[in-house]
């Protein structure tokens, strides 16, 4: 530890990595600096147009509308939970172009729904096996026929359902474990529209000259004694760190540990480097993003934690042809069954079962968003937007019985997998691993040449928060968890801030 200001890099400037450098700001620390390699802040929260309207391409969802929950606080006191319409009323049809009574519906829904959220515990179990067995026991349990057949096409809609919110491709590559350590803040709340405005309040009081666009970084090169000073030449890229230590006489040279360097060839010296990027992100550049290479147990981590991905296709219409009141409605397939829940490339239709009305109707005119979760989201990205607008067409004529209805005016589809700068939406857990792995991916590396110091490369993002992976307010919250890290670490005296952490510093 030193008594200068320390030099922080925190790489990515997406949620956690925005709130990282706001928290670091509040405690007292002046020499912060993000890097982002795309052209704009926010990561996989993001905004695009679609007609005249703004809309969430990213994140759109609050997991946990309660006062325990940071993220809700923030938007909260920033008023813009004020402008979240009522979600409307739900509808439910059968590929037989027929409405399906929305009473049985939601209520078969409830308990196949009830059947997933189960927490199991060191089970090593795949949620499709427990959710296959628990809803066929609910079914031999009917003694009516024709109530089976619909309970069980409303049981696999749930399982569906359910790869859109992990963004997996089957349920049985999902641990049944997966919420043994989630931390439940309440009911999820859609603030779709407005999510893209909180990167506008994280960035509100950091300085604008200290966020750098278009600095995608090649190298952390770190556990070394880069040298600063007026003589000081770039550090060469292809020697090893034991020669890069400059010998300049006292009073002109400053060391630090980490040499943060980009893709423009630019050089960044620091005492601590704060690393957000997405899970996606690591798999494809952690073995070579890291000079000395990641330590095999984190590198093991990145390997066996999954990154998923969905797909939002924005839909935007002359008129509406769902009922005004209408907020979503669910695709039922009544030969599905909880047991044949997966996706199928060549049948990807089969996976584009739920959409959302975007309200309110005054602000998004007449627009829906299809939701599909795993490779079919991997395919949709590779269609022409043409193309998938033609095949939904005919999806919505068939389940709605009515061949009128027309194609959409403008088509948007998100491109999150091949986006190289996310390569994904979020993390899941596969079977057989446990949630605790997230910790060793959160745990800073420790130097051995320069042990002295301390917390040279840190992580933040959702895929290292046990409790809250997956989410907005993960992110969030992982980002404070390296800022209080190092606020600790140096005796700062922190601002009061409303959040506590919902994973302990590991």
């Amino acid at each position: 530890m030193t008594d200068r200001d320390p030099s922080i890099v925190v790489v990515g400037a997406g949620v956690a990595g925005l709130a990282a450098a706001k928290k670091l700001k509040e405690c007292g620390f002046n020499n912060v600096t993000v890097l982002e390699a795309s052209e704009k802040v926010g990561g996989r929260v993001a905004t695009a147009a679609i007609g005249k309207a703004s809309v969430d391409t990213g994140a759109q969802f609050i997991h946990g509308a309660t006062e325990k929950n940071p993220l809700y606080c923030l938007l909260k006191k920033s008023g813009l939970l004020s402008q979240v319409a009522d979600m409307g009323s739900e509808a439910f049809y059968s590929n037989k172009g027929q409405k399906v009574d929305e009473k049985f519906a939601r209520s078969a829904y409830d308990d196949g729904e009830g059947i997933l959220r189960h927490r199991g515990i060191n089970t090593r179990r795949s949620l499709g096996e427990h959710f296959a067995e628990k809803t066929q026991a609910v079914i031999d349990s009917l003694q009516d026929s024709e109530e089976k057949k619909r309970k069980q096409s409303v049981f696999a809609l749930v399982g569906k359902d359910m790869l859109i919110d992990v963004g997996a491709s089957n349920l049985h590559s999902i641990s049944l474990d997966s919420w043994q350590y989630y931390v439940d803040m309440g009911d999820t709340l859609s603030v779709a529209g407005l999510m893209f405005q909180l990167v506008n309040m994280l960035l509100e009081d950091f300085p604008k000259d200290r966020v750098l666009l278009k600095r995608e970084v090649s190298k952390i090169r770190w556990d070394g004694a880069f040298s600063a000073g007026k003589d000081m030449q770039p550090v060469p890229h292809d020697e090893p760190l034991t020669a890069q230590t400059e010998s300049i006489s006292e009073g002109t040279v400053r060391q630090f540990p980490v040499c943060v360097v980009c893709e423009n060839g630019e050089e960044i010296l620091a005492d601590h480097v704060i690393v957000t990027v997405s899970l996606g992100c690591l798999k494809t550049q952690a073995s070579s993003l890291f000079i000395p290479s990641l330590p095999a147990e984190k590198m093991d981590v990145i390997d066996k934690l999954c990154f998923g991905n969905i797909a939002k296709v924005f839909l935007e219409y002359e008129e509406a042809f769902w009922e005004n009141d209408v907020g979503t409605f669910s695709l039922i397939y009544e030969d599905d069954s909880p047991a044949s829940v997966t996706t199928n490339k060549t049948q990807w239709l089969r996976n584009m079962q739920y959409f959302t009305v975007m309200r309110p109707k005054e602000r998004f005119d007449n627009t829906l968003i299809g939701w599909c979760p795993g490779d079919i989201a991997d395919l949709i990205e590779t269609m022409a937007e043409e193309e998938v607008s033609i095949a939904i067409t005919g999806h919505l004529r068939m389940f709605f019985g009515n061949p009128n209805i027309p194609p959409p005016k403008s088509i948007l589809c998100t491109k999150w997998r091949s986006n190289r700068l996310t390569r994904g939406s979020y993390t899941f857990l596969p079977v057989g691993v446990d949630g605790q792995v997230m910790d060793t991916l959160a745990q800073p590396l420790k130097g051995v040449q320069r042990p002295d110091e301390d917390l040279q490369v840190m992580f933040a993002g959702e895929a290292t928060m046990k409790t809250l992976y997956g989410t907005v307010h993960g992110a969030l919250l992982s980002g404070h968890r390296e800022a209080d890290r190092l606020a600790a670490y140096y005796k700062k005296s922190m601002l009061p801030i409303v959040t506590a952490s919902m994973d302990n510093p590991v």
